[in-house]
């Protein structure tokens, strides 16, 4: 490097003395771009290591400016080589700028068919259907078929239906869980006493009974709700009956498991059997016996409020017994639009919770049925039954008045309706009857 009087392009680059920055240094010094500056002239004179950094950079670029045409040849190499690499690595640069632009490109392409297919009109239709359709899903109300009250779900609406025999006789008073039925049938059972069946769909309070044997006359009522019939033994021709397709949940059997005696509250037998309907709905569960098809009773539809003028029937009286212990009476209440029941003999009668608590039963609508006795089948003790199938007076009371009609059904898988003199289906008020 010696012999030239001026730097040319590789100086700043290729100096391959060990320590490279004080040999550029030495180039600057001995340079002419040097001598004809402005750095000081005097070799006594420190040069500011600012000046010399200063005055390299522009030695450097003056030196890019005034190549000579006579660069030695490993120079014009290394001039290639640079610009091969150069060329190299801008097309590099263009490789990764079009990849870069490409993928933008796709999730651009990504996110506009995204908002496209968000902001179609199929799809805002489909988005505004689902949230409609869960918006009346949610808001929409069931009924219980039973008594036509509003279930509290639609798994409620359509649960099964449990008919339970309870017992009416004096020692079995207060009953329990008879207040929270949606249906209740009373009729004779022997001796001119009594006996219940308490029918239960959605609503089911978690103590009830006594519970008693099975009755002809009941078994045939059960038959169109397709029910669990829940009894404590019975008579002959109803255990009969009940192996024609019936749901059975004969207690003798699953005393201990689905009925107890050690719950009812110091009673003593045959009136201290008892149930939980956790324990029958248990039952019904593990027999599969989940929901129930039936033909409800004719109801009016939801908050009618039936215009009376009259309330010609606030006090009915039905006679059953010959032991008004067994005639029951019924008061009419006009602010709760329900009927109140006592026995024309022993006062109110009442529905006793667990807890003790004491409620009067009162049904919402009352009918009362005339129907024929037959003598039992098979019985050699003269017990008599009651024939439900085909036609005979009816008393249907509601709402503070009665009308006079028939009921009907042609067997007794039908179900039992209620028809005015003017051959219309009477429609019942909604609730307990």
């Amino acid at each position: 490097m010696d012999g030239f009087k001026r730097p040319y392009r590789g100086t700043k680059i290729y100096v391959r003395d060990k320590n490279a920055d004080q040999t550029l240094v030495n180039l600057y010094k001995e340079s002419e771009y040097t001598k004809e500056n402005s750095v000081p002239k005097d070799p006594k004179t420190k040069l500011k290591e600012e000046d010399i950094d200063e005055d390299i950079s522009a030695f450097i670029n003056d030196a890019e400016d005034t190549v000579e045409t006579d660069i030695p040849e490993r120079s014009e190499a290394k001039k290639a080589r640079k610009k091969a690499a150069k060329k190299e690595k801008q097309k590099s640069s263009i490789k990764k700028t079009i990849v870069t632009i490409f993928v933008a490109v796709i999730v651009i392409a990504g996110i506009v068919a995204g908002g496209l297919w968000l902001f179609s009109p199929n799809t805002i239709q489909n988005v505004l259907g689902k949230k409609e359709n869960e918006k009346t899903t949610a808001d929409e109300i069931y009924y219980s078929p039973l008594t036509g009250l509003e279930s509290s779900n639609k798994d409620a609406a359509s649960a099964a239906v449990t008919c339970v025999m309870i017992e009416n006789s004096t020692d079995a008073r207060p009953q329990s869980g008879l207040r929270a039925a949606g249906v209740v049938y009373e009729a004779i059972a022997e001796g001119g006493i009594s006996r219940f069946m308490a029918v239960y769909q959605d609503s089911k309070p978690e103590y009830l009974g006594p519970i008693r044997s099975a009755r002809y006359t009941f078994v045939q009522l059960a038959k169109p709700y397709q029910c669990t019939y829940i009894h404590m033994g019975g008579a002959t021709n109803a255990i009969n009956e009940l192996k024609n397709g019936y749901r059975d949940f004969n207690a003798g059997f699953y005393e201990e498991k689905y009925v107890s005696r050690k719950i009812s509250r110091g009673r003593y037998a045959p009136h201290n059997v008892y149930s939980r309907f956790s324990w029958i709905d248990q039952f019904n569960y593990s027999k599969g016996w989940t929901t129930s098809n039936f033909t409800p009773f004719a109801r009016i539809q939801p908050d009618t409020i039936n215009e009376v003028e009259n309330r010609d029937a606030t006090t009915i009286n039905i006679k059953l017994s010959g032991d008004n212990s067994y005639n029951p009476s019924f008061a009419y209440d006009a602010a709760s639009n329900t009927y109140l029941r006592s026995h024309q003999r022993g006062g109110a009668h009442m529905d006793k919770a667990e807890d003790g608590t004491l409620t009067q039963i009162s049904p919402n609508v009352v009918v009362a049925m005339k129907v024929h006795v037959i003598n039992r089948a098979g019985d050699v003790n003269g017990y008599k039954d009651h024939e439900t199938w085909g036609e005979g007076d009816a008393f249907v009371f509601q709402d503070g008045t009665v009308t006079a009609g028939k009921w009907r059904r042609a067997n007794i898988g039908d179900p039992l309706k209620f028809y005015d003199n003017n051959n219309q289906e009477i429609l019942l008020n909604r609730g307990q009857t």
